[in-house]
C-alpha cells in the first residue's frame, strides 16, 4: 500500500490557492535569508503557480461531445445533446424510482479507468431535487432478475404506504459500489463511501440488519476536512483542515456549471470543487478500500431529476 504522498497536499495548498503560510525574512520578504543580501531574498521566493482547469497537456479525452462511446449506461436514462451528457428522469416517464429522501434509485453511467488517475469534468444540476457525483474506483454488483427487482420495488412502496408501480426500469447492472465525490443542490464536497446498493431492496432490509453488502463506512471525509481510515478495528482519525466548511460550500454555484477534480494516487483520495479542495481521504482499510475500478456519473433523487456533464479528461498516474 503507498504511503501518504507528502507532494499531493503540496500541491493541493499551491495550486489550488489555499497556500500556508510561507516564513517571513526580514523585511517581510517571504522565505527571506535573516541577514542575507536582497539577492539572496530575491532568490529564495518561489514562483506563483496558477491552476488551469482548461491545461489538457498530458490528458485524454473522455467524451467526444457527439456520442457515449466507451461508456456504459441505460439509454432511457443517459443521452448526449448540444455537446453534454444528460441524466434524466421525469415525472411523467421515471427512469429511477423514488420512494423517500432516504429510499431512492440511482442511474449510473459507466467508464474503465486507470489505477491511479486524475479525472476532471463540469457538472451541472438541473432541478433541486437532483443528486450527482461522481463514483470512482467502482465495483459493479452485478444484476437482480426482473422479476425479484419488481418484487422488491413493490416492497418498497408498500412499506411507505404510498402508491407506486410494481416496475420501473431495472437498472442493477449497472448499479455499483466504490468511493464517490459528492454533489448535491445542498453543497455537499464529502468524500464518501458509496452505495449499498439502493435497487437491492435494502431499504428495510438495512433497518432490520439483514443487508448481504457490507455497511458503509463512517468517518469518511466530509467537506473541509482531512481523514486517515485505518486498518479494520480503527477509528478514522481527523489529520487536518483545509478550511471553513461554511466558506468552502461558497465555492459552488448553484444551477451553474462546476469545474471539479477527482484524484486518486495510491490510497490517498482528493476532491476539488472549482478550484478549492474540499475533502481529502487516506484511507488504510484493506479490507472496504478498493484499489481499483470503473468511473461512474451518477444520477439520483425524486420527481424531475436532470444531470449534466462535459469537458470530461483523464490523465493517468503512475
Amino acid at each position: 500500500m503507498r504511503l501518504l504522498p507528502i507532494y499531493l497536499l503540496a500541491f493541493a495548498a499551491v495550486v489550488y490557492g489555499q497556500q500556508p503560510g510561507a516564513p517571513q525574512g526580514r523585511g517581510g520578504v517571504p522565505g527571506g535569508v535573516p541577514g542575507g543580501a536582497p539577492g539572496q531574498q530575491q532568490a529564495q521566493q518561489r514562483p506563483q503557480l496558477t491552476w488551469d482547469f482548461n491545461n489538457h497537456e498530458g490528458w485524454q479525452q473522455l467524451f467526444d461531445g457527439r456520442t457515449l462511446d466507451g461508456w456504459d449506461g441505460p439509454k432511457s436514462v443517459w443521452r448526449v445533446e448540444n455537446g453534454v451528457i444528460v441524466g434524466e428522469s421525469t415525472v411523467e416517464h421515471p427512469s429511477i424510482w423514488w420512494v423517500s429522501p432516504s429510499d431512492t434509485g440511482t442511474a449510473w453511467l459507466l467508464r474503465k479507468m486507470p489505477k491511479n488517475f486524475e479525472f476532471r469534468t463540469e457538472i451541472k444540476l438541473g432541478t433541486q431535487t437532483t443528486n450527482s457525483g461522481i463514483q470512482f474506483r467502482a465495483i459493479r454488483l452485478g444484476a437482480i432478475p426482473d422479476a425479484e427487482y419488481a418484487a422488491q420495488l413493490q416492497k418498497h412502496f408498500s412499506e411507505a404506504g404510498i402508491p407506486g408501480p410494481a416496475v420501473r426500469p431495472n437498472l442493477t447492472a449497472w448499479e455499483n459500489r466504490g468511493y464517490q465525490g459528492d454533489f448535491t443542490s445542498n453543497p455537499n464536497g464529502s468524500l464518501i463511501d458509496c452505495c449499498m446498493g439502493p435497487q437491492r431492496g435494502i431499504g428495510q432490509t438495512v433497518r432490520e440488519n439483514k443487508n448481504p453488502l457490507a455497511p458503509r463506512r463512517e468517518g469518511t471525509a466530509s467537506r473541509g476536512n482531512v481523514v486517515r481510515s485505518g486498518p479494520e478495528g480503527e477509528k478514522p482519525e481527523l489529520i487536518g483542515t483545509i478550511g471553513d466548511p461554511h466558506e468552502l460550500a461558497s465555492y459552488f454555484k448553484a444551477g451553474d456549471w462546476n469545474q471539479v477534480e477527482i484524484i486518486a494516487d495510491g490510497n490517498v483520495l482528493m476532491y476539488v470543487v472549482n478550484g478549492h479542495v474540499m475533502s481529502v481521504w487516506i484511507d488504510d482499510n484493506q479490507k472496504f478500500g478498493n484499489p481499483e475500478g470503473e468511473i461512474a456519473l451518477q444520477l439520483e433523487g425524486g420527481g424531475r431529476t436532470e444531470v449534466e456533464f462535459r469537458n470530461i479528461w483523464l490523465k493517468t498516474l503512475p
